[in-house]
């Protein structure tokens, strides 16, 4: 578990004087032997001094600034961080410089990691200019707020995303199934708790699960609140339904968190979830895949490609690719195993550890995986009729994610599922950049046959004046009356209509 600790820093290169040298005697003493107090560092700028001259150097950009920048101290439990072992002080060291960019993503920062402090734990130092580098605007307001509760929220969230434990998240979730017999046989909490259950187990979806509470006389109300420190808003959910077994008949209700956790509205959620993904696996497994001849199989390879399938094949794995993405698996199963208290070496940890610095054996049965995964996914007939859908590059990709899921059961094999992932990401932002410029198209096509229709108006329009004008012509000429004579006939018949007017 670790604490945090929000300090706003006027001088930031006094500041980080101290975390490089420390104070009085002991500063004295490094400075004399050319030493200092840092374990490890690294941040945004190629070096510390370039760092300190740029926070130094925001005043002639903010001339109105009081702060150059903020300092974040992280600090971790001796049974959480192992002082002595270099890892473990690595691994504080990116854990707060992921802080700092998920508090302030656009302002550059600086950590300096600490194992020499009175309690003799690991603790870093992190300290992040006071300037946006995207907004031009000073930090610690609306979305880069460093206020104490959400950078605590902020640190809980990335700790869980990184194995370590977090305070306060000891209390374990509890089921009805659990609960059920904590409860008097005839009481209202048992006989309520039981009517929930039974509408979940029994719906198939949030709807049909509401549906269901109403037939059993349940109510069900949700309330949200909105937290006034970290303005976080959550929802909540309560259960009414009347007592018919107390000794006065009335209608009462009951939290969803006092009843069971997989009783509110996270936990019934999680619940459908789950019996959705069971739903679809079973269906699945259980999907019948046509076999075909080799003769036909040879055939099918033989194929020229269609465009889907170009979209479908573009997606190559690296050598970097797999080297970093074991590399990511490693840490994480290394600090699994050390949280559960179990020894890190293994087949597994050796795996990814090969694969990390020889990747060429695990990028060669990734490609073998990757061919094996696209023949399967041509084979089956329900992914075939997908494919004469509106997207079948998308129906493709999504198949083939889903044949690489079913078979993660080990850290090499879900890389595989990673590297899916991308391809599948890297197929929807082709669909959709082909779906923009068919639009674009389509009215520009729109646009020229609107055009063509004006033009076409226009002429006819012209045409109908012309024989007009020929018509008007014609039937002077006839009359034997000169346009010179009908001209002064109409100016005659304007002066006489206003001596009429002006008369009356």
């Amino acid at each position: 578990m670790s604490t945090t600790y929000v300090q706003a820093l006027p001088d930031v290169r006094g500041r980080m004087s101290y975390t490089e040298f420390g104070e009085g005697k002991r500063r004295r003493d490094h400075l004399r032997n050319g030493t200092d107090r840092i374990a490890a560092q690294m941040g945004d700028m190629p070096s510390r001094g370039e760092f300190i001259a740029y926070c130094n150097g925001l005043h002639a950009v903010h001339p109105n600034m009081v702060n150059e920048g903020y300092e974040l101290r992280v600090s971790w439990a001796l049974d959480e961080l192992n002082p002595g072992n270099p890892d473990d002080v690595q691994r504080g060291m990116e854990h707060a410089y992921l802080l700092c960019h998920r508090l302030a993503p656009d302002s550059p920062c600086w950590v300096t990691m600490h194992v020499d402090g009175e309690g003799g734990c690991v603790h870093a130092h992190a300290t992040i200019a006071n300037h946006d580098c995207r907004t031009g605007q000073v930090i610690n307001k609306d979305d880069t707020s460093l206020f104490a509760p959400r950078v605590q929220a902020v640190n809980d969230e990335l700790s869980r995303e990184w194995g370590l434990s977090v305070i306060g998240a000891g209390k374990d979730k509890s089921t009805w199934a659990e609960k059920r017999d904590s409860f008097e046989h005839d009481s209202f909490d048992r006989h309520l708790g039981d009517a929930v259950a039974k509408a979940r187990d029994d719906a198939s979806d949030i709807d049909d699960f509401k549906q269901r509470l109403a037939f059993a006389g349940v109510t069900l109300n949700e309330t949200s609140k909105v937290d006034k420190k970290t303005g976080e808003k959550s929802v909540g959910w309560s259960y009414r339904m009347r007592d018919e077994w107390g000794p006065k008949r009335r209608t009462r209700k009951r939290r969803a968190s006092n009843l069971a956790d997989d009783l509110t509205k996270e936990g019934v959620e999680r619940f459908f979830e789950e019996k959705q993904g069971q739903q679809t696996r079973e269906a699945l497994e259980t999907s019948p895949v046509p076999k075909q001849d080799s003769q036909m199989v040879g055939m099918e390879d033989t194929q020229q490609d269609s465009p889907a399938q170009h979209d479908f094949d573009m997606y190559e794995p690296s050598e970097s690719d797999v080297r970093d993405m074991a590399s990511d698996l490693k840490n994480v199963y290394a600090r699994r195993r050390k949280s559960e208290g179990m020894p890190i070496a293994g087949e597994q940890y050796e795996a990814l550890a090969n694969a990390e610095n020889d990747p060429e054996d695990a990028l060669a049965q990734l490609r073998a995986d990757v061919e094996r995964a696209r023949r399967e996914f041509r084979d089956s007939k329900e992914a075939r009729d997908a494919l004469k859908g509106a997207c079948p590059s998308l129906a493709m990709g999504f198949g083939l994610y889903t044949l690489a899921s079913r078979t993660g059961t080990d850290p090499v094999s879900r890389m595989m599922s990673d590297m899916m992932a991308r391809m599948f990401r890297m197929m929807m932002l082709q669909f959709m950049e082909d779906r923009r410029r068919r639009m674009q198209e389509d009215a520009e096509r729109r646009l020229y046959e609107s055009r063509g229709n004006m033009w076409d108006a226009e002429k006819r329009l012209k045409a109908a004046e012309e024989a007009l004008d020929n018509e008007a012509a014609r039937t002077v000429k006839h009359r034997g009356v000169t346009p010179k004579m009908q001209q002064t006939a109409e100016a005659t018949e304007r002066v006489r209509d206003e001596d009429k007017y002006l008369g009356e």
